[in-house]
């Protein structure tokens, strides 16, 4: 076996792919609010911390938990993977292994890790959108 980094990273890069994609497709997998308690909560919020912030009030931080779930341990189990297989795919080449090999690994890592990223900045733009209405017509009945 010739290509043997290329291989790995090949295989790797392609089940971290797949893994993005499932989740995105098939997930989340945890128990989730829902969109309309999520943006009807973080307006809320905001609301009281404008208020508060006018009266001169401190603003109440309260440290966020940082529970795992099976939705965040796919993201990292993705990430990872992902990373592994760009790692593989520079072993792959600093060998003078095949380029195929190499740049078929890298292109399926980082294409693992970004499709991540665009799905959750997309989902997070949306939630901004949203919370951004939400406001401007609480903004109207105040």
């Amino acid at each position: 076996m010739k290509n043997k980094f290329g291989t790995c990273g090949i295989i790797i890069g392609g089940l971290a792919l797949m893994l993005a994609l499932i989740h995105f497709w098939a997930g989340p997998f945890s128990p989730q609010p829902s969109l309309e308690s999520i943006v009807a909560e973080k307006a809320a919020s905001i609301r009281q911390a404008t208020i508060d912030a006018l009266k001169g009030k401190k603003a109440d931080s309260e440290p966020v938990k940082n529970d795992f779930n099976t939705d965040k341990i796919t993201h990292i189990v993705t990430a990872v993977l992902g990373g592994l297989a760009f790692i593989l795919a520079a072993l792959s080449f600093s060998n003078h292994e095949s380029k195929r090999a190499a740049g078929g690994a890298a292109a399926l890592g980082i294409s693992a890790i970004a499709f991540q990223f665009i799905a959750m900045y997309a989902m997070a733009l949306l939630v901004v959108i949203l919370i951004s209405a939400v406001l401007s017509s609480l903004g109207d009945a105040i």
